[in-house]
C-alpha cells in the first residue's frame, strides 16, 4: 500500500479492492490502506463534534479496531461504494463518539444559585436533538444517489469547501452549488416523511 497516501481522494475501485482483500485474506496491508484514506477524515469528523484533540484520537483508535472486527459485515454494492463505505465508516465513528460520552460523562455539581450564571453554549435538549438529526441524516443518506450523497458527504461531514468540492467530483463550482442544493432539498423530503 506504498502508492497510498494519507488523506488521498477515494476511488471507488481501489476502495473495492481494499474491502475485498480486508475480507477475503484479513490482509493487514489492506486495513492499512483504509486506515490511510479514512483516519484523517474520521478524526476531522470526530474532532469538530467533539472539540478535544484527545478524544478525537483515542475514538478514531476505536473506530479502525471496530473495522477490523466488522469488516465482514460490508456488503460491496454494484456501485456507489465510496459513499455507501464511507457513511456506514461514520455511522461506526459517531456510534462510538456517542458510547464515549456516555461512558465519561462528566458530574458537575453546582449550587442552585449559582446556575443561572452558567454560561453554557447548548442546553442539553440541543445537544440531543442534535445527535437525532444526525442518526437520521445517516439513515437517509442511501436513498440519495451517488452524486448526492458525494457530495453531502464532502461538504458536511468531511467539511470540504465547495471549490475543494468541485476538484475532488471533477464539477464546476457552480454546479457543485447546485448540487448541494438539490441534494439537500431531496434530503429534506426524506425527512419528513
Amino acid at each position: 500500500m506504498d502508492d497510498i497516501q494519507r488523506g488521498d481522494p477515494i476511488e471507488e475501485a481501489t476502495l473495492v479492492n481494499l474491502i475485498q482483500r480486508a475480507q477475503i485474506d484479513l490482509e493487514p496491508e489492506a486495513f492499512e490502506g483504509l486506515y490511510k484514506l479514512y483516519a484523517d477524515r474520521v478524526f476531522r469528523f470526530l474532532l469538530v463534534r467533539l472539540g478535544d484533540v484527545d478524544r478525537a484520537e483515542e475514538v478514531t483508535a476505536q473506530v479502525f479496531l471496530r473495522l477490523i472486527e466488522k469488516i465482514d459485515k460490508f456488503r460491496i454494492a454494484p456501485k456507489d461504494n465510496v459513499a455507501i463505505f464511507s457513511a456506514w465508516l461514520y455511522r461506526m465513528a459517531y456510534n462510538k463518539m456517542v458510547d464515549m460520552l456516555r461512558r465519561h460523562r462528566p458530574a458537575h455539581h453546582i449550587a442552585i444559585e449559582h446556575a443561572e450564571h452558567i454560561a453554557d453554549h447548548q442546553s442539553i435538549i440541543e445537544q440531543i436533538e442534535e445527535q437525532l438529526d444526525f442518526e437520521q441524516i445517516l439513515n437517509k443518506l442511501p436513498l440519495l444517489n451517488d452524486q448526492q450523497r458525494q457530495v453531502i458527504l464532502l461538504r458536511f461531514v468531511e467539511g470540504l469547501s465547495i471549490a475543494e468540492t468541485a476538484q475532488i467530483m471533477q464539477k464546476s463550482e457552480g454546479a457543485i452549488k447546485a448540487l448541494q442544493h438539490r441534494s439537500l432539498e431531496s434530503l429534506r423530503r426524506y425527512l419528513q416523511k
